[in-house]
């Protein structure tokens, strides 16, 4: 469990740098589309991937 006001905050900060990948992926799905530049729409998709099972564990932690 996390008890400590140090902990909570890295947790804050993990919790932003998620929501910010999945944003990202959110406004280029919606705004400009996907398949210009593949490499950088995997890393996106990727990234946002990534984040949500963060999200996921930070949350099932509570």
């Amino acid at each position: 469990m996390i008890t400590t006001d140090r902990n909570m905050k890295k947790i804050e900060a993990i919790t932003q740098m998620c929501r910010a990948a999945i944003s990202q992926q959110v406004e280029r799905g919606t705004k400009g589309g996907f398949g210009l530049d593949d490499y950088t729409d995997g890393r996106i998709v990727g990234g946002a991937s990534l984040a949500r099972k963060i999200l996921r564990l930070i949350g099932s932690t509570y």
